[in-house]
């Protein structure tokens, strides 16, 4: 497998073989004999990787980076699949370079983007190259909502925005169906719009909250919300909110002789609560963020499991060569391919449905327990 960053070296592939040649080695060579049995089987696939690899959104590009190049490596098998690494630097004009470089490549597909601004600025130069794009981290809906009237040729393995609302309404029911629930949001536009698209996701179910309430954020205290958390007589509750204002409401209600059940949202597992530490038991719905089940792949560390974007860039690249492999032997059209075809990966089966989006289902239900969240029912 060729690992490029932005631009080629001196000799292309074609190059190196005709020196090869020249020097009697081709016919020589049973190794390089197999390597062009192996191609001519496996069409090369130029693949890009756009990721911000700069700033503090470097370490996160470098898991995706990660993911892709270990999912080349395990596929590759002498078919030549190249590697070409562009630095979206999440910014618009990092997302227009990027994809500038990837159409000087002539790269067959792209995988990656963490940014909004970065792959809304890339969209348009690579859909008027014809170069398909696979995205990795972007969860914006407008993405794909978008997609029938720009035209873009985009498609997503990220989640969508509303996908936690989705998830954490799946949760509340198999696990509190029957039972009296109120909902609890901490006054931000993100943590309201998400409570409240869980109470709608609920009524669809017949499922109605006994109680919604809200509180102000970064208090020390939230004795004036357990009160009238009291009140409603309910103990089971969802939380959109950050974990160091849940374990402070835990605690005041404890305080107060009232034993709360909390599930929260994805942002529990984005803050530390050091002073008051969250106690066993509370139930966060987000996307898994380890992936075991790569640890053997070529270029995985094998001390530690894979982590965060390296999975969902993994299953991309895996889809990207698969679908222009096809392409290449049927003759297909690649976004053709990916609109109609399912693709089999280490993560599962992934297709995507008439926007784009597909049905990967990245969400999980982790318990906290021993000072950090554990998948539920996992180690």
């Amino acid at each position: 497998m060729t690992m490029l960053q932005f631009r080629p070296g001196p000799f292309g592939p074609a190059a190196l073989l005709a020196i090869l040649a020249v020097a009697g080695l081709w016919s020589a060579s049973p190794a390089v004999a197999q390597a062009a049995d192996a191609t001519t089987a496996s069409p090369p696939v130029l693949l890009g990787v756009a990721a911000p690899l700069s700033d503090s959104q470097a370490i996160l590009g470098t898991q995706l980076v990660a993911g892709a190049r270990a999912a080349a490596a395990t596929m590759d098998q002498g078919a030549g699949i190249e590697i070409v690494e562009a630095d979206t630097k999440c910014s618009t004009e990092g997302g227009r370079q990027a994809a500038e470089t990837f159409v000087a490549m002539n790269a067959s597909a792209v995988v990656g983007f963490l940014c909004t601004e970065a792959i809304e600025a890339a969209l348009p130069v690579l859909t008027e190259a014809g170069i398909p794009v696979i995205d990795v981290g972007v969860r914006a809906n407008r993405l794909t909502d978008r997609r029938e009237r720009t035209g873009h040729l985009v498609w997503r393995i990220a989640p969508r925005s509303d996908a936690e609302a989705a998830a954490i309404a799946r949760t509340l029911t198999d696990r509190w169906e029957g039972e009296p629930l109120g909902l609890i949001d901490d006054g931000s536009i993100a943590a309201r719009g998400l409570a409240d698209t869980v109470r709608r996701l609920l009524g669809d179910r017949g499922i109605e909250p006994q109680s919604v309430d809200n509180y102000r954020p970064a208090e020390e205290k939230q004795f004036g919300l357990v009160r009238r958390l009291e009140r409603t007589g309910i103990s089971r509750f969802f939380i959109a909110g950050n974990r160091p204002d849940v374990a402070i409401i835990i605690r005041d209600a404890a305080a107060n002789g009232l034993a709360l059940q909390v599930i929260g949202g994805e942002e529990l597992l984005d803050e530390t609560s050091l002073d008051v530490p969250l106690p066993e038991g509370v139930i966060a719905v987000a996307p898994r963020t380890s992936f075991p089940e790569l640890a053997s792949a070529e270029g995985a560390n094998a001390d530690l499991p894979p982590q965060g974007y390296f999975g969902p860039a993994f299953a991309a690249t895996e889809i990207a060569v698969t679908a222009a492999r096809r392409a290449a032997e049927t003759g297909r059209a690649l976004p053709d391919i990916l609109n109609a075809d399912s693709f089999p990966t280490r993560l599962g089966e992934i297709g995507f449905d008439a926007k784009g989006d597909s049905d990967l289902d990245l969400y999980r239900v982790f318990e906290w327990r021993g000072g950090r969240f554990a998948e539920a029912g996992g180690s």
